[in-house]
């Protein structure tokens, strides 16, 4: 095994210890790896997490926050260097100036014609499984403002090049303006489990115009108790989760395994040690014995409230 493989296999490794994929997708996500290296069409240097992202085990913020935690993170200067776009001497040079002016470094590439967008687009993409998008593509719901202001305050946005753009049931789509604000917007998901949060990049200039428009002057500050609102029980309890084959969608379902253990810590329950690989074979095997005796080919799953208990209830999908 070359040297990258081995990285690739200590990477893979290390987002196992973290409890966010299994081992067999290791083995899964490297097969596809090798069958890359000896395709033509294909391009080679794809990263273990990003086939993982690719195959739904893996989200791009849980795989970004464990490779930063573990100092295993590509940057965009480094790889900007290594594929010799940007010689070292010009990023650092760049650097600078990113911080001298304070223009993200993402939007100050662009903004000198360094790279074009199209490129960053790529490179964004090859490195993090997230798209930069312009900010004209969305349409602010002012129905939506006094929601997205109570996760994210005015001066927390500004400060940090972060901004909620839309919300759509549970999910929440954030816009970026450089890769280190996943670590904020992770930290912003755990403390309000009942959204589902998503992210994409955006130019800078694009940012400060949406951000004038979501929190707009009138908008009255949200008052800070230095406390963390609890999670909406009820949200958390509307939850549900649709498999149609378990081994591609584990990353789902240790998103509802979570929301689970929140509902049950809000009922007054304690907390239980880590069950995840329990719960994704009940999950597993329920979906099995459907498919078996119905036919069908998804099982939705769903939180039933009973007295001060919660459980998961299983029913074939679109059933007649």
């Amino acid at each position: 095994m070359n040297t990258q493989n081995d990285q690739e296999l200590k990477t893979g490794e290390l987002l196992v210890k973290e409890g966010l994929i299994h081992r067999d997708d290791i083995a899964t996500a490297l097969a596809i790896q090798e069958k890359r290296s000896v395709s033509v069409a294909l391009e080679k240097s794809r990263y273990i997490g990003m086939i993982l992202c690719d195959l739904n085990l893996l989200t791009p913020l849980d795989n970004y926050v464990a490779l930063h935690k573990h100092n295993k993170l590509v940057t965009l200067s480094m790889a900007l260097v290594q594929k010799g776009i940007v010689s070292l001497d010009q990023m650092q040079a760049m650097e600078a100036r990113s911080l001298r002016e304070d223009i993200p470094l993402i939007s100050l590439l662009m903004k000198t014609d360094t790279l074009p967008m199209p490129v960053m687009q790529k490179i964004l993409f090859e490195l993090f499984h997230i798209s930069l998008r312009s900010i004209s593509d969305f349409i602010f719901n002012v129905e939506d403002r006094d929601m997205l202001v109570k996760l994210l305050d005015k001066n927390m946005s500004k400060e940090n090049g972060i901004i909620p753009l839309v919300i759509n049931d549970n999910t929440i789509l954030f816009g970026m303006t450089a890769p280190e604000n996943m670590l904020l917007i992770h930290k912003l998901n755990q403390a309000h489990p009942q959204y589902r949060f998503k992210t994409i990049f955006i130019p800078y200039s694009g940012f400060n115009w949406f951000h004038d428009i979501v929190y707009r002057a009138d908008t009255k500050p949200v008052p800070h108790t230095g406390e963390v609102n609890k999670p909406d029980l009820s949200l958390l309890l509307r939850h549900k989760l649709v498999i149609v084959n378990p081994e591609d969608e584990q990353s789902a379902i240790l998103t509802f395994y979570r929301h689970y253990e929140t509902i049950r810590t809000l009922m007054g329950h304690s907390a239980k040690e880590d069950r995840a690989d329990e719960f994704y074979r009940f999950i597993g095997q329920a979906h099995k014995n459907f498919k078996q005796t119905r036919g069908i080919g998804s099982t939705e799953f769903s939180f039933h409230k009973n007295g001060s208990d919660v459980s998961i209830i299983a029913n074939p999908k679109n059933q007649e």
